[in-house]
């Protein structure tokens, strides 16, 4: 494209810049905001701080799990929107996942509708359904309502101009190459989901909400009688909502999405940067080419932050949870079995899988300026029409194996998973590791190298120039594959059965936060009292 030519947007574009350019929500002057105590503030901050470390999961997502965490203790006993809402809000402040002394008083009511419209359905939809099925059903919709609430309390509009902008490169360039074509409205669901997951990293509850609300988009807008019909077709509803969350395309949709939402995640940055002006940026192809240089220089940055502060918080989380299983199952069996501490096994035990994080992390590289140079290009396929674009390809996905064929796999992966495990235990026995401790260190193994890949795979979110594999490469990939399935696994079932975790949240969190709530009635009722003796 001439750099003299006149600049003419596409619609990508042109919707990620309307994000930026509109107002803001309007003041609420007249409205009181709510203000918790700073001295209260701390103590849950410091409370959650410890408890994230615990449960290791994805930064943006910590605000919606809190919020969820809330719900369900909140909810406990039969209590009502008008009960919780005003309660989660100030926990959230505390916390500080809302800044003090601007969330209006009005967000209240907002939440409390929320919660009432999911206590209503639940109510309804449970009717006829046995106890099991109608708490899972009641857990179920209490993860929407987590999802609602988070985005009542804080826009994701931009957020959303971003995923719409890249469903549209999406849905227009990419060809699904399958011998078994998809339905076109399916097909573009699966690439709008794979999109939340890859660009704005949803997870499944965050996926459920948006396929509610595609199947019930009148949601927000129903009455008692509204939600009770809804209740009627709920089953159906949810049943439609899962089969599309784990369509057999959503896997390799998503690894193909997640190759470019680098570009789309810079673009926005670039708009980021000055508002304002983002229109004459963009129009300027050589001020739009540097831009997105300290764009990607930030992310950059961001990513060695992000790499060193995602191996402290995994750290953490494996040392302590090593350190208590160590204590509560390998000492006591050791001092049964032998009669003494095996200090050489039990050291290793708990200083290899942290030492074996720390390198991965030092080894782990961010992009070149090769790759920044890539991003321009790709960056200004997407952002100008008329530019031919040659970003995205043809994805074919693979083709069904015969019964034969897929038997061989089957067998190959089975003799990989036996003998990738069996050198490991065979090491672990030639050391002196007993069943428990060799049991512990591949329990171990496998959720530190599930934790290393993701850490890894975010350090370098923003590569976008091929990678090329290696015969070594391939070696470390055939035999690490079984230990990072079983590693996923685990990580998946992990929040399930933390003890940890349970102990937090039954035997502390209710009492700690019962705690706060009353310093936070004494600290009102003493400041409205100075505030009369200075009147």
């Amino acid at each position: 494209m001439p750099e003299e030519s006149v600049i003419r947007f596409s619609q990508p574009a042109q919707r990620i810049l309307a994000s930026f350019q509109r107002t803001t929500e309007p003041e609420t002057r007249d409205v009181t905001p709510i203000h918790v105590s700073d001295t209260v503030s701390r103590l849950a901050f410091v409370y959650e701080k410890i408890r994230n470390v615990i449960d290791y999961k994805e930064e943006h997502l910590l605000k919606k799990n809190a919020i969820h965490r809330i719900l369900k203790r909140r909810l406990l006993g039969g209590n009502t929107g008008a009960q919780a809402a005003r309660a989660l809000i100030i926990e959230l402040i505390q916390a500080r996942y809302l800044p003090n002394d601007q969330v209006p008083e009005t967000k209240t009511v907002v939440v409390q509708r929320i919660i009432d419209r999911y206590l209503l359905l639940s109510r309804f939809a449970g009717e006829g359904l046995g106890w099991q099925d109608r708490d899972e059903q009641h857990r179920w919709l209490i993860g929407l309502a987590a999802v609602e609430i988070e985005q009542a309390l804080a826009s994701n509009r931009r957020e959303q101009a971003l995923a719409e902008a890249m469903y549209e490169v999406m849905t227009q360039d990419l060809v699904l190459a399958d011998s078994q074509p998809l339905p076109s409205p399916e097909r573009n669901t699966q690439v709008y989901l794979a999109i939340l997951r890859a660009l704005l990293k949803s997870d499944e509850a965050m996926i459920a909400y948006a396929l509610f609300r595609l199947y019930v988009p009148e949601w927000d807008r129903l009455d008692d009688g509204g939600i009770q019909s809804l209740a009627h077709r709920f089953a159906d509803v949810r049943n439609s909502v899962e089969l599309q969350q784990h369509h057999k395309l959503a896997e390799s949709l998503l690894r193909t999405m997640r190759r470019y939402t680098a570009f789309f995640w810079i673009m926005r940055d670039v708009a980021e940067e000055k508002p304002a002006a983002s229109i004459t940026t963009y129009a300027n192809p050589e001020l739009f080419n540097e831009a997105i240089r300290r764009a990607a220089s930030r992310r950059y940055a961001d990513a060695r932050v992000r790499l060193r502060r995602s191996v402290i918080r995994s750290f953490i989380f494996i040392f302590l949870t090593k350190m208590l299983l160590a204590f509560l199952i390998e000492v006591p069996f050791e001092l049964f079995i032998k009669g003494l501490i095996d200090r050489t096994t039990l050291t290793v035990n708990i200083a290899f899988h942290p030492l074996l994080m720390f390198l991965i992390a030092v080894t782990t590289r961010v992009p070149s300026k090769k790759n920044t140079e890539k991003l321009i290009q790709g960056i200004r396929e997407i952002a100008y029409k008329d530019t031919g674009r040659q970003l995205i390809k043809k994805i074919r996905f693979p083709r069904k194996r015969g019964p034969v064929m897929r038997a061989t796999v089957a067998l190959l992966y089975t003799a990989t998973f036996v003998l990738s495990f069996g050198l490991i235990i065979n090491a672990l026995g030639r050391v002196g590791f007993n069943v428990v401790s060799g049991a512990l260190f591949i329990f171990f193994l496998t959720i530190i190298s599930f934790f290393a890949v993701r850490i890894r795979l975010s350090a370098r979110e923003f590569v976008v120039l091929d990678q090329r594999e290696g015969p070594l490469g391939f070696i470390v990939d055939f035999f690490s594959l079984p230990i990072l399935r079983v590693g996923r696994w685990i990580a998946l079932k992990a929040p399930k059965i933390n003890i940890v975790l349970f102990i937090f949240d039954f035997l502390i969190e209710a009492p700690f936060k019962s705690f706060l709530e009353i310093l936070e009635e004494l600290t009102s009722f003493l400041r409205e009292k100075k505030e009369e003796i200075s009147t």
